[in-house]
This record gives structure tokens, C-alpha cells and sequence, in this order.
């Protein structure tokens, strides 16, 4: 079959050489790297295997996270009085949080929790190549928001994106493309040869690529400020109107040990992305750079609010326009 990320492809760790198809990913002829595919997305971090045992131990966590959720609020249960508002709130949540839980569980099975998983405070004495700041529960309101909350700002979203990007048929990469539904929209709306959704998040991107495929997937949605009972968990069917066409691809990798060869794209697209990497404006350009072909255009979409403590490096529009 036709692969549309090996004309692209540069191994992550040698960072030097093209990567070839193997058996049941990518390898690295010269330095030996191999990268696998879990649940069908290609896994390009530099250890990949050391990346697979960290997102491991965190999907560990965030399903112990759910049972803790589900037993406190049957512990409230068991003092509440049998009717009432409160207690069909709670109920409602108990019984979500174990079912979310279950559900979550069958989307990351292919990453094995609790297989070999270290306890968290050990885990982090090890130290981390994924920032703690992005772990699977981040973004989760923007898996409803792509595929759930309805078409009107999907649709601002990327005809906005469309009209900075122009005319472009050959390759475009979206880093950070979390759930997928930018880069699904972009894809199906042009004539794009081929989209790479990139992002860290396993959870996110085992959505973005059942839900573009138009595979629906279930999960919970919980309000911060619910209106009833009813709406202290809200199941949600996640899925895209029709299934992508051929070209779309999720990958799981570091943005910044991206694994493309350099001039790769004909268009690198950031949505909501380049104020909370923790990594300084410049350096990003120089990295976004290194992925485009010459003439190839870069369209940064979200805000710019660069939240460092350090003054010098909350950069303003001006000094990101120079």
C-alpha cells in the first residue's frame, strides 16, 4: 500500500536518515531506531520505547484518577438522602466516572497500562521527556469541541486558517493537532496531497483518528457549572460527518525532534500552539522554518500570550512580526 509519510519521513534520533517501511512500523537502517505503530499511529519519538513506557504510566494514572472519582462519589451516595437534587447529580456522576473509565481504558488498551507502570512519584524522580503540563486529561473539553459542540466555529476555524494558507496542494503539517478536527476540515475541504496531524497526546490523537475516519467514539463530557442532574455528565458521539480521504495521517512525536526531513512542507499550520510550548519564540521559528520548503508559508492560528514568568520572553505582536 501507498504510504504518504515515507517520502517525508527523517529518523527522530540520528536525525540524518530517511526511515524505511518494517513489519510493524518504521525502522532506521544506519542507527538501527525502529518506531512502532500503536493503534495504527506511527510512533516517531527518538526512544520510542521509553516514550511508550512514560504515556503508559500516565494512562495508569488518569484511569486510577477515574476510579478514585467514582468511588468518592459513591462514598457521597451511601450519606446522602435517598431523593434530591444533589444525590441525582452525584449518582449521575458516579456512574460516569466508571463507565468513562471503562472507556477510556478500551481506547488506550494498545498502550497497555498498568503493564510494568512505576508509581507516579517515581516516574517523575526518573524525570520526563513529555512536559507535565501536557498529560492525557489536557485539552479533553477540545475533543467535544471538535467533534460535538456543532459545526459553526469548526467552520470559522478553518475557513480563517484556509484563507491565510491560499493554494497549496502538496504537503502541510499541523503541529499540535490534538483531536484532529483542523486538520480533518483542512484536508476534506482542499486539495491538500497529504495532512500530518502531529501531536504528544496518545488519548487525543486515538480519537482524531477513529473520529476522522468517521468512526464514532463515545466518551464524557463533564461541565464545570451543569444546569441539572442530567448535564453533570454528558455522553457525547464523537465523529467526523464522512470519512476523510486518503492523505490524512496522525502521528504521535515530539514537535520538536519532528520526525520530517528538512524542507518537507509546503505549509507548517500551529493552532493554539506556540504560547504554551515551553520552548522560546525564536527557536520555534527556526524549527517551523527548518519544515517548510522555500516559499512555503507558516500560519500560526490562536493566541499569542506567551505566559512565562520572565518578562523578556512574553513577546508582544510586534516583536513576533519582526
Amino acid at each position: 500500500m501507498n504510504d504518504p509519510l515515507l517520502p517525508l519521513l527523517q529518523c527522530p534520533r540520528c536525525r540524518r536518515s530517511p526511515l524505511v517501511a518494517a513489519d510493524a512500523g518504521y525502522r532506521c537502517s544506519p542507527c538501527g531506531a525502529t518506531f512502532p505503530l500503536v493503534d495504527a499511529v506511527p510512533w516517531l519519538y527518538p526512544d520510542a520505547a521509553a516514550a511508550l513506557a512514560e504515556w503508559r504510566n500516565r494512562s495508569t494514572l488518569y484511569l486510577e484518577e477515574f476510579a478514585a472519582e467514582a468511588r468518592r462519589a459513591a462514598a457521597d451516595l451511601a450519606v446522602l438522602p435517598p431523593d434530591g437534587a444533589t444525590t441525582a447529580r452525584v449518582r449521575r456522576l458516579a456512574e460516569a466516572y466508571a463507565d468513562h473509565g471503562r472507556r477510556v481504558a478500551a481506547l488506550l488498551a494498545p498502550l497497555r497500562p498498568g503493564a510494568g507502570a512505576m508509581p507516579h512519584a517515581t516516574q517523575l524522580a526518573f524525570g520526563t521527556e513529555v512536559p507535565l503540563t501536557q498529560d492525557l486529561h489536557s485539552y479533553h473539553a477540545n475533543v467535544h469541541r471538535d467533534w460535538a459542540w456543532g459545526e459553526a466555529e469548526n467552520a470559522a476555524s478553518c475557513a480563517a486558517v484556509a484563507a491565510a494558507l491560499g493554494a497549496v496542494d502538496g504537503h502541510v503539517l499541523v503541529l499540535g493537532a490534538g483531536a484532529g478536527r483542523l486538520a480533518y476540515d483542512l484536508h476534506v475541504g482542499s486539495r491538500v496531497r497529504t495532512t500530518v496531524g502531529l501531536d504528544i497526546n496518545p488519548l487525543l490523537l486515538a480519537v482524531a483518528r477513529r473520529a476522522a475516519a468517521a468512526e464514532a467514539v463515545e466518551l464524557y463530557e463533564f461541565p464545570l457549572a451543569p444546569v441539572d442532574a442530567a448535564h453533570a455528565a454528558v455522553l457525547r458521539r464523537l465523529r467526523a460527518p464522512a470519512p476523510a480521504r486518503d492523505g490524512l495521517v496522525f502521528v504521535a512525536a515530539d514537535a520538536f525532534r519532528a520526525p520530517f526531513a528538512p524542507q518537507s512542507f509546503d505549509a507548517v499550520i500551529t493552532p493554539w500552539f506556540v504560547d504554551i510550548v515551553d520552548v522560546e519564540f525564536p527557536d520555534l521559528v527556526a524549527h517551523v522554518n527548518r519544515l517548510l520548503r522555500p516559499g512555503g508559508r507558516w500560519v500560526n492560528f490562536g493566541s499569542l500570550a506567551f505566559p512565562s514568568r520572565r518578562p523578556a520572553l512574553r513577546w508582544s505582536i510586534e516583536e513576533v512580526l519582526v
